[in-house]
């Protein structure tokens, strides 16, 4: 009899450059040894994995440190140096496939978009494209070099973007801003964060502030996701948005803060304010729904909106 452990390993380490994950390894195995599938396809099963499809990218962007995205029909090109593997997996489609839906739902070339927490830039060259206008905001200094970098590749798309690196926050003033490891840049530095010998001290504005002084008078969509930062600054932003009503992809940090349901309650008060809740999947919430005990220690997207997208 075959020594089908022995061969899933090789399997794994040839085309995953890795040592089998258990749940996977005893899966294939069971499979193996019952005859469902051959070694002729376990290894198709392999490469037409997303994993190795990622690595393969992953090697070839590594390479090449201009590389070109093609996401649905929009089109940009992105400096790889240091999130090769990131970009590897939005070429494949893994990385957030729902924002990208989101976006094509709500954003329009009659209005701008405001992008709080841009990070590297994915979001904002895709929905440049899309949208009026992008007003991208990023007070990372390591992830805002290479957003900065990413939108100056792509001329063609520079008019219709403007950075900054300011922090949104509930007060103007000195903020600061605490990256998760040491060296910043990976789209999970915070203002909730304990101030520590590694933060960053950068401007802080308030969102009201911002666009006065950007003159902004479309915006109809905001996608925020700032790693905990939401629950001080979208309460301050209570004034325009029960003016101006936009959409609002918001990314909810609760596991970051002490005390989360206090603070979903100043959420949930927003939320009252507008006729539809949305999961990241665009289905249909209570908007009670963000009560819920297990939303305490997780990481999740709604949209908040006056869209009705079901209606036919």
């Amino acid at each position: 009899m075959k020594d089908y452990e022995s061969i899933l390993k090789k399997y794994y380490r040839e085309y995953l450059n890795r040592e089998p994950d258990l749940e996977g390894f005893r899966y294939f195995l069971s499979l193996l040894k019952n005859g469902s599938i051959d070694e002729k396809a376990l290894k198709n099963e392999f490469v037409n994995s997303p994993e190795y499809k990622i690595n393969q990218l992953t090697l070839q962007y590594e390479k090449n440190l201009k590389i070109k995205i093609e996401k649905n029909d929009k089109i940009f090109y992105v400096d790889s140096s240091n999130n090769a593997n990131f970009w590897a997996q939005l070429q494949v489609g893994i990385w957030e496939p729902e924002t990208f839906k989101i976006f094509d739902i709500f954003l329009d070339k009659n209005h701008s978009y405001i992008d709080l927490g841009s990070w590297i830039g994915p979001t904002v060259l895709y929905g440049c494209q899309i949208a009026k206008f992008c007003y991208a905001i990023e007070p990372d200094p390591v992830a805002f070099r290479y957003l900065k970098n990413n939108v100056e590749i792509n001329h063609t798309l520079c008019s219709q973007i403007r950075l900054s690196n300011q922090c949104i926050t509930n007060f103007s003033g000195t903020v600061h801003l605490t990256p998760k490891d040491k060296k910043g840049g990976d789209s999970m530095s915070s203002i909730v964060f304990e101030k520590s010998s590694k933060s960053w001290k950068v401007q802080g504005i308030t969102f009201q502030e911002f666009v006065l002084e950007n003159s902004i008078k479309d915006c109809n969509f905001i996608k925020m996701d700032i790693e905990g930062g939401e629950f001080l600054v979208l309460p301050n932003m209570k004034e325009f948005l029960h003016r101006e009503k936009p959409t609002i992809h918001l990314s909810l940090h609760t596991p970051l803060i002490k005390n989360p349901h206090d603070y979903l309650k100043n959420i949930y008060e927003i939320i009252l304010e507008y006729d539809f809740v949305y999961d990241n999947k665009l289905k249909n919430l209570e908007k009670e729904f963000i009560f819920r005990e297990e939303n305490f220690n997780k990481f999740f997207d709604i949209v908040i909106t006056n869209k009705n997208i079901h209606e036919k």
